[in-house]
């Protein structure tokens, strides 16, 4: 897909991941609360956000003279290449000035084939976040970078060392320099092929709809958080999580997803009963008094078949 629409739609979520794991990344934000108004920073970060969704896309070429000025579509092709000159290349979000300033900028030149330098095929956002963090011998033989620098982190001895392989690039060693060799990445061949494993189209189907069915409990989710408990909250968020991570096994085709699926159906159906899920489609409340009876009624069967 050339507009890489999903990316941006998909940005909320991993916001509100970062909110739940404690602001961590907020903090490199607070120096500028000594020179920014709150209400003016507020108001830039969201413009930020939305102007990165126009840039994702490979229908847009060079922009002329903008391309001094601004992040066009061709710097961020750059940004997200594992080409060895794309490497920690083209970070501004909206202006591409800082990067001109602090020489981080790279123009678009051989075409890009994006993705990470060592790719992490899986789309499960619990593998990718946090079971790659543990180790490698969690995740079969695919190499996950977290995991990588989690086991050089022990294995580096010095305890300046240790903070360099956190705080440096990923390809740092002892005597390396701050980003690695770039003879160490991995060279571009051209017939690269984008993790896309087959699914059939009924699971396609399955799973679009699901997940705007998400979004929508998302969207609801943030027009009613400041009159939630902090409970509803968590229990939403981990619903979110735990649906992502079923779409993403289902879209792997795993023998185990269908069950982790029915597993997630159960826990909506359950929490939509207590009343903790509310949606603006009309139609899940029909299709959920309509299964719940349907339910019921083989339940009670059931009972009087034994009796």
């Amino acid at each position: 897909m050339d507009f890489q629409c999903m990316r941006s739609i998909a940005q909320p979520v991993k916001q509100l991941i970062v909110k739940f794991l404690g602001l961590i990344l907020y903090m490199f934000n607070l120096p500028m609360a000594l020179f920014i108004p709150p209400s003016v920073f507020a108001v830039h970060l969201q413009f930020n956000l939305l102007y990165q969704f126009w840039i994702h896309t490979e229908v847009i070429t060079k922009l002329g003279p903008l391309e001094w000025i601004l992040n066009t579509p061709s710097h961020h092709r750059v940004h997200h290449g594992r080409n060895p000159y794309c490497i920690d290349k083209n970070y501004g979000g909206t202006l591409i000035i800082w990067d001109r300033i602090f020489g981080t900028f790279e123009a678009e030149d051989a075409k890009v084939v994006y993705g990470l330098t060592h790719p992490v095929n899986s789309f499960d956002p619990i593998m990718l976040q946090v079971l790659q963090f543990v180790s490698l011998t969690l995740v079969s033989s695919t190499l996950r970078p977290l995991a990588h620098i989690w086991n050089t982190f022990w294995a580096t001895p010095g305890f300046c060392n240790k903070l360099s392989v956190i705080f440096k690039g990923p390809g740092w060693g002892p005597g390396k320099p701050r980003l690695g060799l770039p003879e160490e990445i991995p060279v571009i061949t051209g017939k690269e092929v984008p993790f896309n494993p087959v699914v059939p189209a009924y699971l396609n189907c399955y799973a679009v709809v699901h997940f705007a069915v998400i979004m929508d409990l998302y969207t609801e989710l943030l027009a009613t958080v400041t009159t939630l408990s902090q409970g509803t909250v968590l229990l939403r968020i981990g619903f979110i999580i735990l649906s992502l991570a079923s779409f993403g096994l289902l879209m792997e085709n795993k023998s185990k997803a269908g069950i982790l699926e029915i597993i997630r159906c159960l826990v909506f159906i359950g929490v939509y009963k207590l009343g903790y899920f509310r949606s603006q489609f009309s139609f899940l409340g029909y299709a959920y008094e309509v299964g719940y009876k349907k339910w019921s009624d083989s339940r009670k069967q059931l009972k009087m078949a034994v009796k």
